[in-house]
């Protein structure tokens, strides 16, 4: 089986977020198994002077990436050319309209949807049976299905935990991404009201220089915080850190970094936003977004404080991940069978 996943966004390593990173195991998680994989996604001009209008291909990943300008006028010809048992079209801008190019090809189409962002895809999304949809956890399902009256299977983000576990524990609470969807107004107030707690913010590779210099400035009266840049090994955010803290203000649609946290044995504080009340599970705590200062930071001193309290959390949330991937795995069985039947249609 070939499979070929589709996205308007640029892919590894122009740029890096969760839908890269889950792309990027999926790839890998797919060979495993023996499926061959392509990925087809947006290009960024590059330093040695390509201005990103033509289509590149590499495997530098360890699976064959197709970088086009217009993935959307390249996909008919990449479709040809390999051939595909399925496509799979990912969540992007115009995804309704990389949808309907997928289906003029004639294969057999899923689309994977890994968040809630409505205004970019563009369109609808037809509930027809020939097409597989798959969400990324149960509260995406539900809110597409509640959307469309699709009703999408769920595959979880793939978590490789390789990348991620560290055999130690630091005295740090984390926070990556300091952008105001993710909370970082509750980050600061925690911060203000725990002066004896000491914190590490790791910033995105999205973070821009204005946007930067704020948040130094925002910041800058609060000692107990650390600024980290971004990284590509985040195991090194984990070793120094005991908890991971996630006070979403926006839906997460899953929030894998939780996960990733989890494996190294940090428990979570999370707000109660989005699939985060399932993503966290036993392994940590979750809040209203809208508690008081107070209330969150009780519930930080709650782990931070209580020695035992923590050790059972970090179990907790050690045992939660781990089930997680195994859960991710055998959700990719079920969809490759489904695919399977799709494409013997």
């Amino acid at each position: 089986m070939h499979i070929l996943l589709c996205s308007s966004y640029p892919h590894l390593p122009d740029t890096r977020g969760g839908l890269q990173t889950s792309t990027d195991e999926l790839c890998l998680a797919l060979q495993d198994k023996g499926v061959q994989v392509t990925v087809l996604c947006g290009a960024l001009a590059g330093p040695d002077g390509n201005d990103g209008t033509s289509v590149r291909r590499d495997v530098s990943l360890g699976y064959p990436v197709i970088r086009a300008a217009d993935p959307l006028e390249a996909l008919p010809l990449v479709a040809a050319a390999l051939d595909p048992a399925a496509i799979i079209v990912q969540s992007g801008y115009s995804l309704a309209a990389m949808l309907a190019v997928a289906l003029e090809t004639g294969c057999p189409t899923a689309v994977y949807l890994h968040n809630m962002e409505l205004h970019r895809i563009g369109g609808t999304l037809p509930p027809d049976p020939a097409i597989l949809y798959i969400a990324n956890s149960r509260f995406t399902a539900e809110r597409w299905r509640a959307l469309f009256g699709i009703a999408p299977i769920i595959l979880p983000p793939v978590v490789r935990p390789a990348r991620y576990q560290v055999d130690r524990t630091g005295d740090r609470v984390l926070f990556v991404n300091p952008v105001p969807e993710k909370g970082i107004e509750r980050v600061a107030s925690l911060a203000a009201a725990n002066p004896d707690v000491p914190f590490l913010i790791a910033e995105s590779w999205q973070i821009g220089d204005e946007w930067r210099a704020w948040l130094r400035q925002r910041f800058g009266g609060i000692a107990n915080v650390e600024w980290r840049p971004a990284t590509e090994d985040v195991r090194e955010l984990f070793a120094d850190s005991r908890l991971l803290l996630m006070p979403s203000v926006w839906e997460e649609a899953y929030g894998r970094t939780v996960i990733e946290a989890q494996l190294s044995g940090l428990p979570v504080l999370a707000s109660s936003r989005g699939a985060l009340v399932d993503t966290v599970g036993a392994g940590g705590l979750v809040l209203d977004v809208h508690a008081s200062v107070q209330e969150w930071s009780h519930a930080l001193r709650s782990l931070w404080d209580d020695g035992p309290a923590w050790r059972t959390a970090s179990q907790a949330a050690v045992a939660h991940a781990r089930g997680e991937v195994r859960n991710g795995l055998r959700a990719l069985d079920d969809v490759l069978t489904r695919l399977a039947q799709h494409s013997a249609r």
